[in-house]
């Protein structure tokens, strides 16, 4: 009996592993969510708890209270200090996160006024939203808005042939309120995967702002010329929105983990073979014992 369990037993955790790694890998990112959960479900709660506080922090520099804000940012700070959840999203937009709690942390404790801090809570909430809300994340409306700006300053420019220096001002304003865009979302793309082409975003903006310094100034052909770089500025611009808010981010599973993915795969996997080989040893030592009792010849 004891040598048939086992073969039986890591028979049945071979066939578990088995299915588990097929999960991961074939699954995609839904799956391995769901599997992160199934296995580590106070994390999964805990991130909620952070999103609660997020909420809480932002209400609270809506409303100018610093004494909640302050507690709020207390209690993320130390929630952060659980690595486990940071495996949830990618490093950088943790790091963000961080750094903007602690700036609002300096800000509140030098009484700053909340003009100062209350743009970096606005951060931290569609950061932690992006965590746990997937598709319906807070931070993709930002898709909208930030086209519209595009679109508004390519309009000022245009109108450059009348008042050169008129448009490039207006052309200027406008992208400042860009700018604001892209600050406020800028930690939720990276929490999401999407450093590399915010910043690629925020270069386009710098090389657009340079063109529209130099309208002020430029005037015959040089201007024309200038008009025309700071166009294909805004198209490149235009082309990294498509990357960032593209049909696949918007697809994206909630709590989408980025460095658990790898760990948990390489589990499954080493799990099937450590189980497969050991069905193997017992199989051939039930052959050789198939009653618990070895033959004398």
């Amino acid at each position: 009996m004891f040598v048939r369990i086992r073969v039986a037993v890591p028979f049945i955790i071979c066939i578990f592993m088995t299915i588990g790694s097929a999960s991961v890998v074939w699954g995609g990112a839904g799956a391995t969510s769901q599997a992160l959960s199934f296995f580590s479900g106070k994390p999964y709660d805990s991130l909620y708890r952070m999103d609660e506080i997020g909420i809480a922090l932002y209400n609270a520099a809506i409303n100018n209270n610093r004494q909640s804000a302050y507690m709020q940012v207390q209690k993320l700070q130390k929630g952060m200090s659980n690595k486990l959840l940071l495996s949830y999203g990618y490093a950088e937009g943790w790091d963000a996160v961080a750094a903007d709690l602690t700036a609002i942390e300096t800000a509140l404790s030098r009484s700053a006024p909340g003009n100062e801090w209350r743009e970096l809570a606005v951060k931290v909430r569609l950061s932690l939203d992006a965590v746990v809300s997937g598709s319906g994340s807070l931070w993709l409306q930002y898709d909208y808005l930030l086209r519209e700006d595009v679109a508004l300053i390519g309009q000022a420019l245009k109108r450059s042939t009348n008042d050169t220096k008129a448009a490039a001002n207006a052309a200027g304003a406008l992208l400042e309120t860009m700018r604001m865009h892209v600050f406020r979302m800028d930690a939720a793309a990276a929490i999401s995967g999407h450093s590399m082409r915010t910043q690629e975003l925020i270069q386009q903006m710098d090389y657009v702002d340079k063109r529209i310094n130099a309208l002020k100034t430029d005037r015959g052909s040089r201007a024309a010329t200038s008009l025309r770089n700071a166009l294909q500025s805004l198209d490149g611009a235009a082309a990294v929105l498509d990357n960032i808010f593209r049909k696949e981010t918007g697809d994206m599973p909630a709590l989408a983990p980025a460095s658990a993915v790898y760990p948990l795969r390489w589990a499954f996997f080493v799990g099937t073979i450590i189980s497969a080989v050991l069905t193997y040893v017992g199989w051939r030592k039930y052959r050789q014992m198939p009653y618990g009792v070895k033959s004398i010849k």
